[in-house]
């Protein structure tokens, strides 16, 4: 396996390029650094994280990448991290916490776990199926802030254990929504995931950006978990568990 960072030399140019990039769009120009054949399966999970104006792109492959132009630069090194069961790490990751019911056609449907508190403690506390956060009037309303933190915690809290580690203390720095644009064709083996419908041009998703301290608890499960990443929306840049040795 091997940890790259992808950042610009040429700002200009680069910065000319990414604004013609959406969501997906961005996944899709992210395979020009890994050349393949047509049926390759994704065998990267990356995440951009700009630095003022300049993006910055991390990414985790099984193959390294190549610059596929002088307006990007390429540092890669091996990656094997030497993992240990009790071993304390701080972490930062951008996800996509979902969880998954059965609808009315007895079909499994992704649903953010913000919007589906939001919905849940709505009807319980005697609102309509079609009411909005904002008709909920008495005091008894939570904060969204706090239950923004509470719900998008539990979800990661929740599948720590099988994904090798424990949390010590974590933090939602950022919630966001996103619509991303479907025209484009989706690459190679992604294919095989959702193709465009007529009646629905745009794919809706939220991303949650964590940061805090874990303690590595399987780290055969960690090593897993490092490499192939978090949840579900990894075209979209979500996923990846960036870590370093913890500083306490």
């Amino acid at each position: 396996m091997y940890f790259s960072v992808i950042t610009p030399v040429n700002l200009r140019q680069a910065a000319h390029e990414m604004a013609q990039s959406a969501a997906y769009a961005e996944h899709q120009w992210l395979w020009k650094f890994f050349p393949s054949s047509q049926d390759q399966q994704r065998d990267f999970i990356f995440r951009r994280y700009d630095q003022e104006v300049t993006p910055r792109f991390y990414i985790v492959s099984k193959r390294e990448p190549v610059a596929f132009s002088e307006v990007w630069q390429v540092q890669s090194r091996p990656y094997a991290p030497q993992l240990s069961d009790g071993q304390h790490l701080s972490f930062q990751l951008r996800a996509n916490p979902v969880i998954t019911k059965t609808n009315d056609k007895g079909k499994p449907q992704r649903h953010d776990v913000v919007m589906d508190a939001k919905k849940r403690l709505l009807l319980e506390h005697g609102l309509t199926e079609d009411a909005t956060w904002r008709d909920w009037k008495r005091d008894d309303k939570p904060l969204l802030y706090d239950l923004t933190q509470q719900t998008c915690l539990d979800w990661l809290q929740s599948r720590s254990d099988r994904l090798g580690f424990s949390i010590v203390a974590a933090n939602v720095d950022a919630y966001q929504q996103h619509r991303a644009d479907k025209q484009h064709k989706q690459h190679r083996a992604d294919k095989q995931h959702k193709q465009r419908r007529a009646d629905k041009p745009e794919i809706l998703f939220s991303t949650v950006d964590f940061s805090g301290e874990l303690i590595v608890t399987d780290h055969e499960l960690f090593h897993h978990t490092l490499f192939h990443g978090i949840g579900h929306a990894k075209a979209f840049g979500c996923g990846l568990l960036l870590v370093k040795k913890s500083e306490s």
